[in-house]
């Protein structure tokens, strides 16, 4: 028998006693029977037979065609012995696949038979051909898969280093960064003692004028003529002194708690002061009689200020808010929220459009006096602002806080000019020259410093307080400043040849 078909045949047996006639059908196939005789009931043997096809095969019972089975079905036929069942299967592009079927070898025992077709010489090599280079491919593309998963993992792992590194870098720039500004920092505090050092050693250690007060004072300030310097103390008084003799005027009493704040009107006719007890007090400048008391404020007022014609009167608390009164009749006109910590200190452009607040909450405010409106907030500090005060030409704000500096704003743009870094100490008051051209400074280290207003310059450091200076105010000539501190006095200098 001849092979060479790519059907597979399994083809099973088993021996019956009794002789089958004839042919059944079954549902996967058809089924062949032998012709029925007329004789006895066959007393040999049969078989039958189940034939299996991948495909198309035809059927032969002693060289008769006997039908065909479809590719994947099958079929059982009886054969008795001396008959002869060939299974056949001629695929296209293979040779004829036959297998004749021995009934007799079989006897009683199950009998499986596979057809297995083989190719001829010139089809199984081109067959072995593709199949080589479908492996060759699938191996391929596997090796390209490892190689593809490699080259990623080492590019992963190559940004990883760079990134690695890059923030390496970066820290180590920050770092170099930090010890290079602390260096600077130290260098510019060294330069700026020992500027002070030698200021302080051209200048007086004494102050022109000491004026005694009997507690600690907390604000000075000067009448328009010049004529009166005012006082606030923790004495829950306000004196008020002659500014050339020294001598005391009036002593104005009627605050309950101590008095942090006080300012003369444009006019000089009235005297206004805020205390801890929470109130405003107006005073006539000329008797010290108590004109009004103000209240709306729930807590301390710290400061206070009156705009340039005179016609309001500001006043900043512990409230967080800025209230905005008529100094003539007492009325409250508005009041001014968007602190979040206490207002420190308040004060009027000269031009009396625009009202500057500072506060605990480490920010200055500038705000439209006439509407209320918040136009604009300086953000710099990192510390309480303790005081801001505009230049005579309402160009340049000043500011003074507990981080030790001061710091000049541009008020048109908000602009930050310039940190003045040489205090040293917790910056509580500062005060322009009526020319603008001097910025004074009061601080927590006993000492007052004077500073060019246009470069920043240490001029000099005044020292003769024994304790922190609270309050510095010039002169309107420009020719004396004032300074109120912890030790019970008021000190008076003479600085009019500051700048020669």
């Amino acid at each position: 028998m001849r092979q060479g078909t790519v059907a597979r045949w399994a083809l099973a047996g088993f021996m019956t006693l009794a002789a089958m006639q004839g042919m059944a059908q079954q549902d996967d196939g058809p089924i062949l029977r032998p012709k029925p005789k007329p004789a006895a009931k066959p007393t040999a043997p049969s078989a039958t037979l189940l034939v299996l096809c991948d495909l198309a095969c035809n059927w032969k019972l002693d060289g008769k065609p006997r039908g065909s089975i479809a590719a994947g079905d099958s079929a059982t036929a009886s054969v008795l012995p001396g008959q002869h069942l060939v299974v056949a299967a001629t695929p296209d592009g293979l040779d004829k696949v036959e297998k004749e079927l021995d009934i007799e070898a079989a006897k009683q025992t199950l009998v499986r038979i596979e057809l297995k077709p083989v190719r001829d010489g010139r089809l199984k090599a081109e067959q072995d051909a593709k199949d080589k280079a479908d492996q060759q491919a699938r191996e391929k593309a596997a090796q390209e898969a490892r190689d593809k998963t490699a080259k990623e993992k080492a590019a992963q792992e190559a940004k990883d280093v760079a990134d690695r590194q890059a923030k390496d870098r970066v820290d180590w720039e920050a770092r170099d960064r930090e010890a290079k500004d602390k260096a600077a920092q130290e260098a510019r505090g060294k330069a700026a003692q020992e500027e002070r050092d030698k200021a302080a050693q051209e200048t007086p250690a004494q102050p022109s004028r000491t004026l005694q007060d009997t507690s600690i004072v907390n604000s000075v300030a000067f009448s328009p003529d010049g004529r009166t310097l005012a006082s606030g103390s923790v004495g829950k008084t306000i004196k008020l002194w002659d500014a050339a003799s020294g001598q005391l005027l009036h002593a104005l009493k009627g605050h309950s708690k101590e008095v942090l704040s006080v300012a003369f009107s444009p006019d000089g006719n009235i005297l206004a002061s805020g205390s801890e007890d929470h109130t405003v007090k107006l005073w006539e400048a000329a008797s010290g009689q108590l004109l009004r008391t103000l209240q709306d404020h729930r807590s301390v007022v710290t400061s206070v200020a009156f705009s340039p014609d005179g016609r309001t009167l500001a006043s900043g608390a512990s409230d967080s808010t800025i209230k905005l009164w008529d100094p003539a009749s007492g009325q409250l006109l508005r009041t001014l929220q968007g602190h979040s910590n206490s207002v420190e200190s308040v004060c009027f452009s000269p031009d009396g459009r625009l009202l500057a607040s500072g506060s605990l909450d480490n920010t200055i405010k500038l705000w439209d006096a006439a509407s209320g409106q918040l136009l604009r907030t300086l953000q710099g500090h990192s510390n309480w602002v303790k005081s801001v005060v505009f230049s005579s030409d309402g160009r340049t704000l000043a500011s003074g806080s507990e981080d030790n500096t001061i710091k000049l704003w541009d008020v048109a743009s908000g602009q930050l000019l310039r940190t003045l870094e040489g205090q040293m100490a917790l910056v509580n008051s500062v005060s322009f020259s009526p020319d603008g051209r001097t910025l004074a400074s009061g601080s927590s280290n006993k000492t007052i410093i004077l500073w060019d207003a246009a470069n920043g310059q240490l001029l000099r450091a005044l020292q003769g307080h024994s304790f922190w200076v609270h309050s510095v105010a010039f002169s309107p000539n420009g020719r004396i400043l004032a300074s109120g501190s912890d030790g019970q006095a008021i000190e008076l200098w003479d600085v009019s040849s500051i700048h020669n």
